[in-house]
């Protein structure tokens, strides 16, 4: 990670000084593999993908690469190999490489000189089939072991192929010409170039149904290159012979067809004079290339036959209806109607419509009878046509379908799937009930990107690939019955070119191996061509027949001529699915050195101590030969210098005397020419300030981290900090607030002791790298003890325990904490306890902790130390240990009583909890006594109850709501706990004997009665118990409604009096009181008869208007309200305000009485602020209605 950082900066740096960045790279390889060679080692490999071909001829087909079929000879290059093949190769194939069986078990390498392979035995996989003349070895795929190894295999299999060449081969020395390389134009638009397809045509489906609207068809391809290229259409055809002929399209002899830039217009197409196949041809100065053939294709669909039979099934059972469609080109899509259109058959779990045009039932059901139409409608038009209608009858049956597969099912559309098609796999069972589906694939998931549709029944792979062939599952499944079956699915694929070919710009006489590759399946033959005719070798000139060569998809030409080799070549790659072309111009230079383009950097910047390459490309054909001075003399390849086979001086490593002025001469048959440029050699940085080599801090300090360094003026220096090896930098989230740095200064904040560690400041320029390293110690609370170890004594703990990292400081403290069973939660239960070591070897420290537990418990142990930094971190909890159990230590608490019927004493206590018991078996016994009576307690024990919190013992009834004394004690299987507190509590009470007396009631207003009555006696003997209320009994006087129907109100008040609400207005209530308490109520009082007010006032005062008197008093004005003879006498008014933003309940109301004018002045309020205001008129009967709407006004708003 450091080094990334570095290299992060470096860049940087480089960046920033375009003169210097050049020069700084360490000296490269001068060798390099060709474009797709892979190297290893000293070797280069290429893992020719296509043709497939049998041993021989993979041999030769290296050999035209100048290479040979690859030669494993260590485990490391197996290893190498298999990795590739792991990257390159999902399909899992074979493939052939050097190795040959001379004698059972005996292996030599036939690629180099017979030499004995050792250990070949040992790499083979398992043998799946007899050996019998499998003298060669392959790289195979094992699917059972899910590993590459190889495999005996005989010579005439046709596989692929792993070609090895050596890496310092001479013509593996790269040398990237591009098409403008030669040619000195400013201009990119005009430099010379032969032609190249842009655009290819595509297939074209002409759709014959509007020919009313349109009536010609364009055929187009687009070519770049300059001169512009001309273009020519071709119409292709077969002879007798079978042998593809290519008519050229005249315009000027046939008036339908008019040629524009790279477009073929035909008009008025005829089906039979025009469909075919045809290309297009791109020339100009250099050369021609020819285009991917298209078809032409004329879309028509047919009439359906309009007599169909009616269709049968039987209900609960499956069915498929085909749909007997037209002739069609090219394909359709179908849609099934019921009754009329466009009442379309929509899909659900029983029903679906195949890719093919079926309709299924799974299983019919009566509301399937109709008349149903099957239509079809063009994929490349909206053309259409509609079937007959047909009636499908339902016929009742005694059985149901069970579960099979119908149609060959599961299905693939298309049948045979290309690469890049989507593919449907459809799964379609007749059962009853409906079934399920679920889609698998067998030993793989399911391709990336494929979904479920049609309720699981179709399985949809959008863009398919090869990897994605293989075995497909159908499970189909109902609540009866299930079932699975599998297809197979292979898939095809069109050429793809995967090494097109590519321009190459070649030396006069120079030699010249080209290649192209491309995948398919089936797989793919190649044929060469030249400026758009096939080049065959035996219909060249005999000098020329020796200088090609052609090897499948390898074309060698030696001795390159420019006016006989210069053009425009192609491969094809054909397999029965399409042919593509990949083109490429081939030129034949021959050219004087120019600099023009590339002189060598006017100032080279050298790191003295390292190296530098200056370089030298000029532009030349042939290859120069270089010469190199310095200061005027010239120098030679040797020591520290080096001049490479492509012009390059490497120095190395770089001193000051080799500062001056460079001179490189290119001299080739054509001329000569040179180029200089100044080496200047510079210093890498220095320190002024470094760091301290040891540093100690304190956890939550501020550190401040220095160092500082000078370098050469024309050069930047970045500084870079790293922590335990690991880099620093600002951006990094988790240091935020943490760490800052500054250059050469870092700032930690709050420091922790995970900042502890080893820190260098590293100074880089891009001539050179310093570095200063401190050791940070930071002293801080003690480590976590660790290996905490209890033994329990009854209530005490023995702990034994190893002290954690002391972190600078001695350890002074402890604390221990403790949960057990009974609470989670941690609890301290000692600190500042005596500890002494054990061992003095290892540290064993130990404490004893007296009476700290509770018996009859299940405990665990932390414990923490601490020093004068304070305490650290807990150390893991101990292991659990269990004390021992023991008698109740505690009594019952929370002593009460006094419930029950006459006759009882109810004792209740609150029951020891869990953590108290400290034992099994826990049960209690109760005391109790009448106060100030007796002398001796009376008690129970209530073993069989167990750990009850209330008991019940009979007294005397006369001893009702009389004062015990009780008391409560604990038991356990191991023996008595202590005694509670004595504590006085109430016997149970008796209802009252006392009714209450002189009871009145007066009307409150419309809806309410005030009863009172004389407060009755209290005393033990009439109230028998505390008194907790009333009870008010009230009925209407009314012929229809007697005393048994009354309303009972409770009034929980000992007060004499209380307030009956809910009545109604004008109506004569009867009312009783009585008294009770605990034990119930007493006996009724006399019965009282009372008259409720009439009604409150019901209309609301209205034309309230107001006005404003000062920015503090407002006048307000109301029209009179006239109550009704049901309703009583007003009495006067109230004007109620609030402010806007508070609740009603907080307004203040201002009364007028009816006596007075009906205006009202309101004071003391807030000038700007807002208020509500509402007018009611009040009465005997209450409040009655306020005026509406809300009036809202503003202090101070008023004029």
């Amino acid at each position: 990670m450091i080094k990334s950082s570095y290299l992060c900066v470096f860049a940087v740096l480089w960046c920033s000084i375009p003169s210097i960045r050049s020069q700084l790279n360490d000296v490269e390889t001068e060798w390099h593999c060709p474009q797709y060679w892979v190297q290893y080692g000293n070797s280069c490999y290429k893992f020719v993908k296509s043709p497939f071909r049998p041993r021989s001829e993979a041999h030769r087909n290296c050999l035209a690469f100048g290479a040979d079929l690859a030669s494993v000879n260590t485990l490391d290059e197996h290893g190498f190999l298999i990795n590739q093949l792991l990257q390159q190769d999902p399909q899992h194939r074979q493939w052939y490489v050097g190795g040959k069986q001379t004698s059972p078990g005996v292996w030599v390498n036939d690629v180099e000189n017979n030499i004995p392979l050792i250990d070949v035995e040992s790499a083979l996989l398992p043998e799946q089939h007899t050996t019998l003349n499998k003298d060669y070895i392959a790289y195979t795929y094992s699917v059972q072991l899910q590993k590459w190894g190889f495999e005996k295999v005989p010579g005439d299999r046709y596989l692929l192929y792993i070609c090895e060449i050596p890496l310092n081969k001479q013509h593996l020395i790269v040398e990237e010409r591009s098409y403008k390389y030669g040619y000195n134009i400013d201009d990119q638009q005009k430099v010379p170039r032969g032609p190249y397809f842009i655009k290819e045509p595509t297939d074209v489906v002409f759709d014959s149904s509007r020919i009313s609207i349109t009536n010609d068809v364009a055929l187009s391809c687009v070519a770049g290159g300059y001169p512009t290229p001309t273009y020519e259409w071709f119409k292709e055809d077969y002879d007798n012979q079978d042998q593809l002929l290519s008519t050229k399209i005249d315009p000027l002899s046939n008036k339908r067809f008019t040629l524009s830039g790279g477009t073929l217009i035909i008009y008025a197409p005829k089906r039979d004079e025009d469909r075919g196949r045809y290309h297009c041809k791109a020339s100009n100065m250099f050369g021609s290339v020819i285009s991917e053939s298209i078809q032409l294709s004329f879309g028509f669909i047919g009439e359906f036959n309009l007599q169909r039979p009616l269709e049968r099934g039987n209900k609960n059972w499956g069915k498929t209806i085909f749909c007997d469609p037209p002739q069609y080109f090219p394909e359709v899509r179908y849609y099934w109607v019921r009754e009329s259109f466009p009442n379309l058959v929509q899909e659900d779990r029983r029903v679906f419509v195949s890719y093919n045009g079926y309709l299924y039932f799974s299983s019919l059901e009566e509301s399937d009878a109709g008349n149903y139409s099957c239509n079809v409608q063009s994929e490349v038009s909206n053309t259409g046509k509609n079937g007959p209608l047909f009636p499908l009858h339902v016929v009742t049956h005694s059985d149901y379908q069970q579960l099979i597969l119908p149609n060959s099912f599961p299905k693939a559309f298309p049948e045979a799937p290309i690469a890049g098609q989507e593919v449907r796999l459809e799964c379609v069972a007749f059962a009853y009930p409906v079934p399920s589906y679920n889609w698998t694939r067998k030993g793989s998931p399911l391709p990336k990107g494929s979904y479920l549709t049609s309720y699981n029944r179709v399985l949809i792979i959008p863009e398919v690939q090869v990897e994605d062939q293989g075995e497909y599952n159908c499970h189909v499944f109902n609540d009866r019955d299930s079932t699975e079956k599998s297809l197979i699915l292979t898939i095809q694929a069109e050429p793809n070119f995967t090494i097109p070919l590519e321009d190459k710009h070649m030396d006069h006489q120079s030699d010249l191996t080209w290649t192209c590759e491309a995948f398919g399946v089936p797989d793919v033959t190649y044929k060469w061509f030249k400026n758009g005719e096939p080049l065959e070798i035996d219909k060249l000139l005999p000098d020329d027949q020796k200088r090609y060569l052609i090897q499948d998809n390898v074309l060698s030409i030696k001795y390159l001529e420019n006016e006989k080799d210069s053009g425009m070549y192609q491969c094809q790659a054909r397999n029965t699915l399409k042919t593509r072309y990949s083109s490429a111009q081939l030129r034949v230079l021959s050219l004087r050195p120019s600099f023009k383009k590339k002189p060598l950097e006017p100032e080279i910047y050298g790191a003295e101590g390292k190296n530098v390459t200056i370089k030298c490309n000029p532009e030349a054909a042939p290859r120069p030969k270089f010469t190199w001075k310095k200061d005027g003399y010239i120098i030679g390849s040797g020591g520290r210098r080096r001049i490479l086979e492509n012009g390059n001086l490497i120095i190395n490593p770089i001193g000051r005397d080799d500062e001056g002025m460079y001179i490189c001469i290119a001299e080739n048959v054509y001329g000569t020419a040179e180029s200089h440029g100044k080496l200047i050699v510079m210093r890498g940085p220095v320190f002024i300030e470094q760091l301290s080599p040891q540093i100690r801090s304190i956890v939550k300090h501020d550190l401040l981290l220095r160092c500082q360094a000078i370098s050469d003026e024309l050069l930047d220096i970045a500084y870079v900090w790293t922590h335990n090896n690991m880099p620093l930098v600002n951006s990094n989230a988790e240091l935020t607030g943490h760490i800052s740095i500054n250059s050469g200064e870092l700032y930690i904040h709050n420091i922790t002791l995970e900042d502890s560690g080893e820190y260098k400041c590293f100074v880089h320029s891009v001539v050179g790298e310093i570095s200063s390293t401190t050791t940070l110690f930071v002293d801080g609370p003690p480590g976590p003890p660790g290996g905490l170890q209890v033994e329990v004594l009854k209530t005490s703990a023995k702990l034994q325990w190893s002290d954690g990292a002391s972190n600078g400081r001695p350890i002074t403290h402890y604390i221990v904490s403790a949960r057990s069973q009974w609470n989670s939660t941690w609890h301290t239960i000692a600190a500042d306890f005596i500890v002494k070591e054990v061992d003095r070897y290892n540290g064993r420290k130990e404490a004893f902790l007296e009476n700290v537990l509770l018996p009859w418990s299940k405990y665990e142990f932390k414990m923490v130390a601490g020093n004068e930094l304070g305490f650290g971190e807990e150390s893991l909890p101990s292991p659990q240990v269990n004390t021992p159990a023991d008698r109740p230590y505690k009594a019952p608490t929370n002593i009460t009583g006094g419930d029950g019927k006459i006759g009882d004493l109810t004792i209740v206590w609150k029951q020891l909890p869990p953590q108290d018991q400290n034992g099994p078996g826990i049960y209690y016994k109760v005391f109790w006594r009448r106060l100030d009576h007796d002398t001796d307690f009376q008690y129970e024990t209530l073993q069989e109850s167990g750990n009850i919190g209330m008991a019940v013992v009979h007294i005397k009834p006369e001893y009702y709501y009389t004062k015990y004394e009780v008391k409560v004690q604990p038991f356990n299987s191991f023996g008595a706990g202590p005694i509670s507190d004595p504590k006085v509590i109430y016997s149970a009470e008796d209802m009252p004997q006392v009714s209450p007396q002189q009871v009145f009631a007066i009307s409150y207003n419309s809806t309410a009665i005030n009863v009172s009555w004389v407060p009755i006696d209290q005393s033990r003997e009439m109230l028998r118990g505390k008194l907790i209320g009333h009870r008010l009994k009230y009925w209407k006087k009314d012929k229809n409604e007697k005393e048994e129907d009354a309303v009972y109100y409770l009034s929980r008040y000992v007060r004499p009096w209380a307030l009956i609400v809910g009545l109604q207005p004008d109506t004569e209530y009867y009312v009783k009181v009585m008294a009770f308490n605990s034990a119930g109520e007493g006996p009724e009082s006399e019965r009282y008869i009372e008259r409720t007010y009439r009604k409150a006032p019901q209309k609301p005062p209205s034309s309230v208007i107001i006005n404003g008197i000062n920015p503090g008093t407002i006048h307000v004005t109301w029209r009179y309200v006239q109550p009704t003879l049901e309703e009583e006498p007003i009495k006067g008014y109230k004007v109620r305000v609030w402010e806007n933003d508070q609740d009603m309940s907080t307004a203040n109301d201002t009364i007028i009485e009816i006596e007075n004018k009906l205006e009202a002045y309101i004071s003391n309020l807030t000038p700007g602020k807002v208020y509500k205001l509402r007018v009611l008129a009040y009465s005997n009967g209450g409040d009655g209605r306020m005026s509406s709407p809300i009036n809202t006004f503003q202090m101070g708003s008023f004029t």
